[in-house]
């Protein structure tokens, strides 16, 4: 596979999956798994708008970093174990009602997800996060991982088995 179509299938799978699987780290330093609808910038961070009740937004107020799993859908893979996917570890931060990129990026998950967010932004509890990947992975199958690299980590790097 050439190395443009492995970069034409990462920038798809961000594309087409709309939920990320979240992970986050508890008070307690416990791990809880969950998930959020998300959009992206050209800088190859995410964005999440979630309820202050949802326990991932405690955990991110108190631990403000995640772990975020893309992944293609078990219906559209071929082969189970070797799912599309894309992981990253990510700081993250909250972006205030005031900041310039906060009705931009609701604006994003508008045209995303429809009128529902018309709704949520009435809601006082909700957050916008924005989570800074600093490192990430991309799989698209047996023998074909990628180390993601550059700015926004936006670039692929093929993780060659034999030099381990």
């Amino acid at each position: 596979m050439s190395r443009n179509s492995t970069n034409d299938s990462f920038q798809k799978l961000k594309q087409d999956v709309k939920t990320m699987h979240l992970s986050t780290l508890t008070e307690q330093g416990k791990p809880n798994a969950s998930y959020a609808p998300f959009v992206t910038d050209n800088d190859g961070n995410f964005y999440i708008f979630v309820s202050g009740l949802a326990s991932h937004t405690q955990d991110l107020l108190t631990n403000p970093s995640a772990g975020i799993l893309l992944m293609r859908d078990e219906q559209d893979t071929r082969q189970i174990f070797a799912r599309q996917r894309a992981s990253y570890q990510c700081d993250v931060e909250i972006v205030a009602k005031e900041d310039a990129d906060h009705p931009v990026i609701l604006d994003k998950l508008e045209d995303r997800f429809g009128n529902v967010v018309s709704l949520l932004k009435g809601l006082s509890d909700f957050i916008l996060f924005r989570l800074r990947p600093y490192q990430g992975q991309f799989v698209m199958g047996f023998g074909k991982a990628f180390t993601l690299k550059g700015r926004g980590l936006l670039d692929l790097e093929h993780i060659d088995p034999s030099k381990n």
